[in-house]
């Protein structure tokens, strides 16, 4: 008896053909539409987002927000201090007491050689209070000595700068020893350039 040699459908295989062309032309006119609003962008705008320059615009933020391993962290002092700019793999943290803030985005800031590389991988909290740059114990967690109502205000306006920036977030909390020995000697109060402002303009770059 002969056997008759079973082939694919004909129909079958010109369904699955149309399938496939259809999924490569979708993802040609999607891609195709993405690259056209980009160059639009750039053209009328000369930024590929129509002008928008927030947290979402950086890659790292939202892999931030939207990994499902991201979580807030909890650090200790010795564990926040790693991360001050000296290995660049690594993010650059800022922390104002207890809140801690990644400023990775500015590195000509905060990293290794930037104006306010001493605040980093460090609660500096004292030293957004009194403004003391000069004197080197002020850069540190401890608040003792210092009026409650003006620690309260400033740390407060610092902690809606970071919130509120377009380059910057909170990453998490670090956790402090208690504190011995006198606190820092008294010095005389310096804000920060543009401190007066900052309640109004949180955009301002630093």
């Amino acid at each position: 008896m002969a056997h008759t040699k079973k082939g694919k459908n004909p129909y079958a295989a010109e369904t699955e053909a149309r399938s496939q062309f259809g999924i490569i032309d979708f993802i040609r006119i999607v891609g195709g539409l993405i690259l056209l609003n980009a160059f639009l962008s750039w053209w009328f705008t000369s930024t590929s987002l129509w002008g928008y320059e927030g947290k979402w615009s950086n890659i790292r933020y939202i892999n931030f927000k939207l990994s499902p391993l991201s979580q807030y962290v909890n650090f200790t002092t010795e564990e926040l201090s790693i991360y001050n700019g000296s290995n660049i793999k690594l993010p650059i943290y800022v922390a104002v007491n207890g809140s801690v803030y990644d400023v990775t985005s500015s590195p000509a800031i905060y990293g290794p050689k930037g104006t306010y590389h001493k605040l980093s991988g460090k609660d500096c909290a004292r030293v957004f209070v009194t403004g003391c740059f000069q004197n080197d114990n002020e850069f540190t967690y401890d608040l003792r000595g210092l009026d409650e109502i003006e620690v309260e205000h400033d740390l407060n306006q610092w902690k809606h700068f970071f919130e509120d920036s377009n380059k910057y977030w909170y990453v998490g909390k670090v956790h402090h020893q208690p504190v011995h020995g006198e606190p820092p000697a008294p010095c005389d109060h310096i804000k920060f350039p543009g401190y007066h402002n900052r309640g109004n303009n949180n955009k301002k770059k630093g």
